[in-house]
């Protein structure tokens, strides 16, 4: 009777589910007939216009969006989208030379979404900025309450205004782990390793209370190495001595604005209506409406909020979000016969297709096919943004890259994160680039095997086993594993390590012990990297592009094209009708990214809920990970 009537349960809500998910696609239906009964034209720059950068929106590594979106595809877009890294970059250095930008407005506080806007590529974007002050057109930024990352990048403007009831938040970087052992003590889940690496510390969320030793030394590191690389960038451009600014640090914090103004760190204290005075007379210009409005442009709903913000009827401004792909067209050369491929690598590497902010090992190596088939295709960059993940798809992908290599240039771009499946993947290269605040090294492997017996007890149930040999159960979840099956399981986690040992001992020709002295799963900065043979130079994804045309030996013209294609929004509503929705770890992780807007109690919410959801993406056939120590989060 009991599960006749949970049946019935079962049932209804099912049916409950689907009228619900009817009635959505009822709606979005109506608004997608809305939306295409508008009219939209293409987004125009007017002479004198100011491009105005949003700090607010993330960066991501990816291809870059379409030149035009259709109006269902904006209609079921939420959110700020990331905005393209090298389409950014691209957009700022051609607002250079473009004689219709009048100058730029810094504005907004970055955020960062885990790999999304890490401080290499926030260092990528300023450098852009620096470059676009050689035009001697004036950057002029307003800020309210900045950041330690907001400011990184507004700090390279001519001229900065902080807000009169704003705060300049200056405190240092810090590095925070979640550890759930405990929890899943209490709940009777246990948990057992096999690793290979003192510093591979992926484990230790689900294993310790707190940071081990050698965990701590290695933060320590790289950490300080980051927060090295904002003083320097800070102090140069700001005249004052990185001493200076850590003082400041320590003494305040938090400065107030006068405390800013006298620390040199801005240059006034003014509402905004003075900094759009300075605008209006920059732009130079006494007629027209905003280029920005979407009843004439058709520009996104982000940029319509923007041209609110700068509502000045007189001041012609665009936002970086609609300028870059206008920026990005005058670069396609369809026809062209030479092309250096851009493949991006973002997110936790799992295995099989994967899932939006994931990289699929089985879409990635069909991407990689494609450019490895195409004659047009003389090199490649591979954009690394990823903390690793899967072995089998870290080793798949490796495999493809290694490939292409054997007949045209590979040259590896790495971004905030290129740590262990990371930085295997990245071995199968003739050249590897990294920021100085790039995340990187960690080369090691683990492996985790839970089981919730203790939960299971407390709760009434029991199992039983028959099995016809003796490690016939091996990886299942009702009980521990004894210490034959734990060596069994160490075994293959130290054939696996030392795979990857060799892989980067031929990559980077060094020799094998010299590789196990630098590896244990220890993370490194870019800097320290590059000191150690880990990579060939610093420098950004601009720079690995002009390497790879160098080895492909082209000469002449040559178009760049960017793999995997972007899915609209539009496309993926579809697959989720079709019922071929994104992986359970890739759903949660975007769900729980809202929580971050709600204050201190929603951050630590969502890093609880992202370190559990982290386990889902844990769907290595093998069981084997070569992943990065931890969700990272520097604040």
């Amino acid at each position: 009777m009991k599960q006749f009537f949970t049946g019935v349960a079962a049932a209804l809500t099912a049916n409950l589910v689907t009228v619900a998910l009817g009635v959505v696609l009822l709606i979005v239906i109506a608004v997608g007939f809305a939306a295409s009964a508008g009219t939209r034209t293409t987004t125009e720059v007017r002479q004198g216009s100011v491009l105005v950068i949003d700090l607010e929106q993330p960066l991501s590594d990816q291809a870059a969006r379409s030149e035009t979106r259709g109006l269902f595809d904006e209609a079921l877009t939420t959110g700020v989208s990331p905005l393209p890294l090298r389409s950014a970059t691209v957009a700022i250095r051609a607002a250079a030379d473009d004689d219709r930008i009048s100058g730029i407005l810094l504005r907004g506080v970055v955020t960062s979404d885990g790999v999304s806007s890490g401080y290499a590529a926030l260092r990528e974007l300023r450098a852009a900025i620096d470059e676009f002050k050689a035009s001697k057109k004036p950057v002029l930024a307003y800020l309210v309450t900045p950041d330690v990352r907001t400011y990184y990048v507004a700090s390279v403007a001519d001229s900065i205004t902080l807000d009169p009831f704003g705060s300049l938040l200056f405190p240092g970087l810090a590095s925070e782990q979640v550890f759930l052992s405990g929890l899943f003590e209490k709940y009777g889940i246990g948990v057992q390793v096999s690793r290979v690496g003192r510093f591979k510390a992926a484990v230790e969320p689900f294993t310790r209370t707190d940071m081990s030793p050698e965990n701590r030394m290695q933060v320590v590191g790289y950490l300080g190495d980051l927060w090295g690389e904002v003083k320097r960038g800070v102090a140069e451009d700001r005249e004052v001595d990185t001493l200076a600014l850590q003082v400041a640090a320590d003494t305040h914090g938090i400065l107030l604005p006068a405390d800013a103004q006298a620390a040199k760190l801005v240059d006034r204290i003014g509402y905004f209506d003075t900094v759009l005075d300075d605008l209006q007379r920059m732009a130079n210009t006494a007629s027209g409406d905003s280029a920005q409005e979407r009843d004439s442009t058709g520009a996104s709903t982000r940029d319509s909020e923007i041209t609110a913000l700068l509502d000045r009827p007189r001041l012609p401004q665009i936002t970086l979000d609609a300028y870059a792909p206008l920026a990005m067209a005058k670069l396609r050369m369809p026809t062209a016969s030479q092309v250096v491929a851009v493949v991006y690598a973002q997110g936790d590497i799992v295995d099989g297709e994967g899932g939006e902010g994931q990289v699929g090992g089985e879409a990635l190596a069909r991407e990689l096919r494609k450019v490895r088939n195409d004659a047009k295709v003389k090199s490649v960059v591979l954009r690394v943004n990823s903390p690793g993940g899967s072995v089998i798809a870290s080793e798949r992908i490796q495999r493809e890259l290694s490939l292409i290599n054997a007949k045209k240039p590979v040259v590896v771009s790495m971004g905030s994160l290129a740590a262990s499946g990371g930085y295997w993947i990245s071995t199968a290269s003739r050249r590897i680039f990294a920021e100085p605040n790039t995340i990187t090294g960690s080369i090691g492997v683990f492996a985790i095997v839970p089981n919730v017996k203790g939960l299971a007890n407390k709760h009434g149930v029991t199992f039983d086993t028959v099995k016809t040999g003796r490690y016939a159960d091996i990886f299942t979840l009702s009980r521990p594993r004894t210490d034959a099956e734990l060596a069994v399981l160490q075994r293959g986690t130290d054939a696996v390590y030392d795979a990857f040992i060799d892989r980067v001992a031929q990559a980077r020709n060094l020799p094998v012990d010299s590789v196990r002295a630098i590896a244990e799963g220890r993370v490194w900065s870019g800097t320290q990297a590059l000191r150690l043979g880990l990579v060939d130079s610093l420098g950004g994804l601009d720079v690995a592009l002009r390497t790879a045309a160098h080895l492909a030996r082209i000469t002449g013209d040559y178009d760049v094209r960017e793999y995997p294609r972007v899915k609209t929004a539009t496309e993926r509503f579809t697959e989720f009708f079709e019922g071929s929705p994104a992986p359970v770890a890739a759903r949660v992780s975007k769900a729980v990214t809202d929580l971050s807007s709600q204050g201190a109690a929603g951050e630590l919410a969502r890093d609880v809920v992202r370190e559990l959801s982290l386990l889902s993406s844990y769907n290595d056939p093998r069981g084997l990970y070569a992943r990065l120590p931890f969700i990272l989060r520097i604040r």
